[in-house]
């Protein structure tokens, strides 16, 4: 009886110190973050770094000083130049304590005369703290976002606002696009969808491998076969730049901070619906991963020309990519 009264007053014991551990050190990493990032932001503010430009261009020019994420971990502080606005100065590059994540799609605070409020968001286990700049001073606010206009600070990469560069043939973006950013402007959105993937789409007789040109005689039949990728094998690893191996400290995060996961955005949805638009008004439609279907192409002239495409489409609506691989040109020598 002694025994288990140990092991349920240990057991207790270890779960108060967890709990209390797990609250408080919430707390101190966030303190931690906003006075680190409090401290970056009124030294910058604090010193004169116009002379980095004429040391790094060899002439004297208006510049200002900003802090600027490149991820929801790291950010620089950097001088900028005002010719030279696309290559800061960095003057040190810091990263944020374990645990603590920059979550808001703001990307930082420029400092200047002209500066507008701009702000970001820290989490941490759960927990969330707002760091906001208004007329060259820095504040912070547990409760919620403070109702200004914001910028969203400098010009960074897409994943600094917590947004994700999507692979046009292989993704679709949903949500908000960026286009302010320097490495996707055309392609950053808050998450990105997997297409549905056509492996092969292909006719008997043969088309030609480079031109995509198969040939027949008026009122010969034509023989279409597709294949798609059901999304669940391994079709497009290494082919999806934005999806990485997240560390065990990143995966903690995950659990406790609701943080976004690609992982489910990153599988299709069944069933997949194909359609073959054969180029004369007249289409195909399966439910198959994999289907053949037979058409006759007729030509009341010399020599026609048909484009056959196929598209695909999941069940949340997201379509395929129209690449020239999903098309192909019939020829149809006339009667």
């Amino acid at each position: 009886m002694r025994i288990l009264r140990f092991f349920i007053f240990s057991f207790l014991g270890l779960l108060i110190v967890g709990l209390l551990g797990y609250f408080f050190g919430r707390e101190i990493l966030l303190a931690l973050g906003s006075n680190m990032i409090k401290a970056d932001y009124n030294s910058l503010l604090n010193k004169s770094y116009g002379q980095k430009c004429t040391e790094q261009f060899d002439y004297g020019q208006e510049s200002w000083t900003q802090i600027r994420f490149t991820s929801d971990k790291d950010y620089n502080l950097e001088v900028v130049c005002e010719d030279f606005i696309a290559s800061p100065i960095v003057l040190e590059s810091k990263k944020l304590p374990p645990l603590l994540f920059k979550k808001s799609s703001g990307s930082g605070f420029k400092i200047d005369d002209s500066e507008s409020p701009a702000f970001i968001e820290l989490t941490s286990l759960g927990r969330h703290l707002f760091i906001y700049t208004d007329e060259q001073s820095i504040y912070s606010n547990y409760l919620s976002r403070p109702d200004l206009d914001y910028d969203l600070g400098p010009v960074s990469s897409c994943q600094s606002h917590n947004y994700q560069c999507c692979s046009s043939d292989f993704q679709s973006g949903i949500g908000d696009q960026l286009i302010n950013v320097n490495d996707c402007p055309k392609s950053c959105y808050e998450s990105c969808l997997l297409r549905p993937g056509i492996l092969s789409f292909t006719s008997r007789p043969a088309l030609d491998d480079e031109t995509r040109i198969v040939e027949i005689n008026s009122g010969e039949a034509i023989t279409f076969s597709y294949v798609l990728s059901n999304g669940k094998n391994d079709v497009f690893d290494g082919q999806i730049s934005n999806i990485s191996k997240e560390s065990f400290l990143e995966k903690l995060q995950t659990i406790f901070s609701e943080k976004k996961s690609t992982q489910k955005n990153n599988e299709l949805v069944l069933p997949l619906r194909s359609t073959i638009d054969f180029g004369d008004e007249q289409i195909f439609k399966s439910e198959s991963l994999q289907d053949t279907t037979d058409h006759i192409y007729t030509c009341q002239s010399r020599v026609c020309f048909f484009q056959a495409k196929i598209s695909v489409v999941d069940a949340r609506g997201v379509l395929s990519s129209d690449n020239e691989l999903a098309k192909m040109v019939i020829k149809v020598n006339g009667i």
